[in-house]
Order: structure tokens, then sequence, then C-alpha cells
């Protein structure tokens, strides 16, 4: 791991990382998602976005993802290459499921797996 900065907003912990020879920015989300925070989880996608590499979202720890982070993550996927990385909660598996948008994130079980994917 090069660096990484936490964030606290709002009952969200955001944890930035640079991994690898910068070939995956990272995004470690504990917590719930909600309007609370919204524009600090935005500014947390957006700052992901700007460095030009692929992005992992790693949601392991990430109790509750509303439709914000859902649209997030949507945006992310139309500008950079885009893996998530599990255990995914089953009410944001229910959302990804209920909306149609599961089939465009592939989900990794691990850390390992996403960076060997965004690799390939």
């Amino acid at each position: 791991m090069n660096a990484a900065d936490d964030y606290l907003d709002d009952d969200l912990v955001v944890v930035h990382t640079v991994l690898g020879n910068a070939s995956a920015y990272v995004l470690m989300l504990r917590g719930t998602t909600s309007s609370w925070n919204a524009p600090a989880l935005e500014a947390h996608f957006e700052r992901a976005i700007t460095h030009g590499i692929a992005v992992i979202v790693d949601c392991g720890a990430l109790r509750f993802g509303d439709s914000n982070l859902l649209r997030l993550l949507l945006h992310t996927r139309a500008l950079r290459q885009l893996v998530l990385v599990g255990p995914i909660s089953t009410t944001f598996t229910h959302r990804l499921a209920v909306t149609g948008t599961a089939a465009h994130f592939p989900i990794t079980p691990t850390l390992t797996r996403a960076l060997a994917l965004v690799a390939s």
C-alpha cells in the first residue's frame, strides 16, 4: 500500500489507498451511506476517478448502501474500470437486483482477486 487517508463522515469511514504500481485506486467503505454523507461520498469518488486508473470499491464492511452509492458506482463505471469487493450486504445486493444493475459490477471476494481482475 502506498498511502492511505481515513475520512469519517456521519457513520461512514472511507479509506483511500493506491495499490501496486498505481494500477488501482481503492476506496474501502465502512458503515452506512445516507443523504447525510452523500456530498462527502461523492467527493471521495471524484478523488478516485481523477487518478485515471481502475477503481476498486471494497464494500466488505459496508452495512448499508443507499441509492446515491449506486449512482456513484454507475458513474464511476462509465469512466473507469470498476470492481467491487465483497461480501456485499444483503440490502445492497437486493438494491442491485431490484434495479437490474447487478450484472454491471464484477464482484470479487478479496482485494487480491480484484487487483488481478484489473490487471488483466
